[in-house]
């Protein structure tokens, strides 16, 4: 069991930059922004600092993946090739990608303008609820504190309507279960 969501927030921005001969291929990007977005039931904003203990406490531990595939890590903290940080734009990283097959693909699809998108896996520590706006029939979660598992450059982010069915009617708090699948080696 697991309560791991994953999400794409708002506009995000990625950048490849081409390497100098002997340099490695390096992705950088925005993978979260702290506006509010619409969830379809409800809509959703990220405090700025709600990463941020998470990244210091266990941010050896977040990875970058290819599509929130676990078996195709890009990047990782702790292997000094990943940095992930916050800032006034959002949840940034910047990555120096493995000589591998699957980050010269993204870094192929990224350069193309295929993949243009991020996203980010968490689990969910602290949020409230903030009634609706006045002329607005739909309140606000708003996340205080989270924790980061990894951030991924993705072909289709995820879709704040297909998160609907994980969701109360009306925005409450509310345990969250979804089941992941094991990692296809």
């Amino acid at each position: 069991m697991s309560n791991i969501e994953t999400r794409k927030a708002g506009a995000v921005r990625i950048e490849q930059t081409e390497p100098q001969p002997g340099e490695p291929l390096r992705l950088n990007g925005i993978a979260a922004n702290w506006e509010r977005y619409d969830m379809g039931n409800c809509y959703e904003r990220l405090e700025p600092t709600c990463f941020d203990a998470s990244i210091k406490a266990d941010g050896d531990k977040i990875a970058l993946l290819w599509n929130h595939d676990t078996a195709k890590p890009m990047g990782r903290v702790s292997a000094g090739n990943l940095k992930v940080y916050s800032d006034r734009s959002g949840l940034c990283f910047e990555c120096d990608l493995p000589d591998t097959d699957t980050s010269e693909e993204a870094h192929a699809l990224v350069r193309a303008g295929i993949v243009t998108q991020c996203s980010f896996g968490f689990i969910c520590l602290k949020e409230t609820y903030e009634p609706p706006i006045k002329g607005e029939t739909k309140g606000t979660r708003v996340i205080h504190l989270a924790k980061l598992l990894e951030v991924s450059v993705v072909t289709f982010p995820a879709n704040p309507a297909t998160s609907v069915e994980a969701r109360a009617e009306q925005p409450k708090a509310k345990a969250r279960k979804i089941y992941l699948p094991p990692p296809q080696f």
